[in-house]
């Protein structure tokens, strides 16, 4: 594409092809290099990540999750310092039989609870663990902070579970911004 504007004497030339320059010589190279391309193409959106991997600001959905996880157990160590010293806690993906309690139509667990067995003789101690399962609990919400809230209840369900006392007993904001 072309635009001439022819003033008087003067003439201004504007040319959008990159091999047709005005003075007829050709342009080294096709287009701009790799890494001046924009990152939008086709009006898609951002094709990748803001931050390389490398920093530490990236972090990926389960780094967040597992956040969210040592998040809650802190504060319920902090409200329960000696019933819950010795308790570990993971993030499993999915939960065991996932395919099979699908076919039943049971809804997935959330989370569950396994009491520890105390050293006797040769045998180790294993210790007490509390799982949150991931992916169910992603599924259930539609934005981070929905997340956040739910899996501080789930937590705080295990825990309870765990010390055989009410929910409201372990963390007294139990439920309490939660929409009616």
């Amino acid at each position: 594409m072309e635009f001439n504007a022819r003033h008087s004497e003067q003439s201004f030339t504007v040319t959008l092809d990159p091999q047709d320059s005005g003075n007829d010589q050709p342009v080294s190279g096709q287009g701009r290099p790799f890494l001046r391309r924009r990152r939008d193409r086709h009006g898609r959106g951002l094709r990748g990540a803001l931050v390389p991997a490398q920093l530490p600001a990236s972090r990926t959905r389960s780094e967040e999750f597992e956040d969210l996880v040592v998040d809650s157990a802190d504060r319920l160590r902090s409200l329960w310092p000696d019933a819950l010293a010795t308790v570990e806690y993971l993030v499993e993906e999915v939960p065991d039989q996932l395919e099979a309690l699908i076919a039943s139509g049971a809804q997935a667990p959330l989370g569950k609870y396994t009491r520890g067995i105390p050293a006797a003789g040769d045998t180790p101690a294993e210790p007490t663990v509390i799982a949150i399962y991931r992916h169910p609990v992603e599924v259930l919400c539609d934005t981070p902070g929905q997340v956040r809230e739910l899996v501080h209840e789930v937590m705080v369900e295990q825990v309870a579970g765990l010390l055989n006392v009410d929910p409201g007993t372990v963390d007294p904001l139990f439920r309490r911004f939660r929409g009616q």
